[in-house]
């Protein structure tokens, strides 16, 4: 099994950072996994403290990097 095809885990959503953006944040299809668990070969992510594609850390904005342990990270409410 492929790891696009195994279901998201229960804590994707709140794991991310709150400030990690997509175009695909605002709405997913049903049956299709969440854009927090970033399977996604083709979703641009970014920061909202930067507007980049990389944090203020100086690394990728993408939520497998965007977790907690990140310096820069923050939680969802």
């Amino acid at each position: 099994m492929d790891e696009l095809d195994l279901p998201p885990s229960p804590e994707a959503e709140r794991e991310v950072c709150r400030d990690l953006r997509t175009k695909t944040a605002f709405g997913h299809l049903v049956g299709h996994r969440p854009w927090q668990a970033g399977g996604s070969s083709t979703a641009v992510y970014w920061c909202l403290k930067t507007m980049e594609t990389i944090g203020p850390d100086d690394a990728i904005a993408h939520p497998h990097n965007c977790k907690l342990g990140r310096g820069c990270w923050r939680e969802r409410e």
